[in-house]
C-alpha cells in the first residue's frame, strides 16, 4: 500500500487500544485543512478533515500526522508524568518526533523524544517505551541493572518488548 492511500477517505487507523476512522468534508476553503475528532453517529470514532483541497494527499497526510503528533504529545505526556513520578526521575523535556527506526530515546539532561507513531500502538506498548526511557535516567545504558529498573515497574515489559520487535514494521509504514 502506497503511503498516501493510507490517509484516504474511509482509512481506520490504529489509535492506542481502538482505532480512528479518517472522514472527509468537503467546504470552500482551498488553503487550509482543519482536523478535528467526534464520535460518528454508529459510534465509531471518527477524525474528520475539513478542506476545500482536492487532489493534494500529502496535504492531508501532513494534516493528519499533525493531529497525531499532538495527540501522541498529550497521551505520552500523561504517561511520562506519572510513571516519572513512581520512579522518582525528573524530565526535563519531551518532544515528539518522527524517526525511521526509533520509537524514543533520552539524553542525559533528561530530555525524552518519542515517535508520534506511538500513538498508534496498544496502550501497553506505549507505556512500555514511556517507561524504558525513564529507566534511563537512572542507567544511561540497557546493563542488567538498567532491565531491573524496567522490570520494577513493568514486570512483564519482557511480552511488550517482544511485540515491539514483532509489530514495529506494522506501524512504521504510516
Amino acid at each position: 500500500m502506497h503511503q498516501d492511500d493510507l490517509y484516504k477517505e474511509g482509512t481506520l487507523l490504529p489509535l492506542g487500544d481502538g482505532a480512528i476512522r479518517l472522514h472527509r468534508i468537503q467546504n470552500r476553503d482551498e488553503k487550509h485543512i482543519r482536523v478535528y475528532r467526534k464520535q460518528g453517529e454508529n459510534g465509531e470514532c471518527l477524525l474528520c478533515m475539513v478542506s476545500g483541497i482536492q487532489n493534494n494527499e500529502e496535504a492531508y497526510r501532513r494534516a493528519v500526522t499533525g493531529w497525531l503528533r499532538e495527540y501522541a504529545r498529550y497521551e505520552l505526556g500523561k504517561k511520562v508524568q506519572f510513571y516519572s513520578a513512581q520512579m522518582r526521575v525528573t524530565v526535563n523535556r519531551i518532544a515528539i518526533k518522527e524517526q525511521k527506526t526509533r520509537w524514543g530515546s533520552c539524553s542525559s539532561k533528561g530530555n525524552l523524544n518519542f515517535n508520534w507513531k506511538l500513538a498508534l500502538m496498544p496502550e501497553r506498548i506505549q507505556t512500555y517505551v514511556v517507561v524504558h526511557e525513564l529507566a534511563h535516567r537512572k542507567q544511561m545504558n540497557h546493563s542488567e541493572a538498567f532491565w531491573k529498573e524496567v522490570e520494577a515497574v513493568l514486570p512483564e515489559y519482557k511480552t511488550s518488548r517482544q511485540w515491539l520487535k514483532e509489530h514495529e514494521a506494522d506501524y512504521l509504514k504510516y
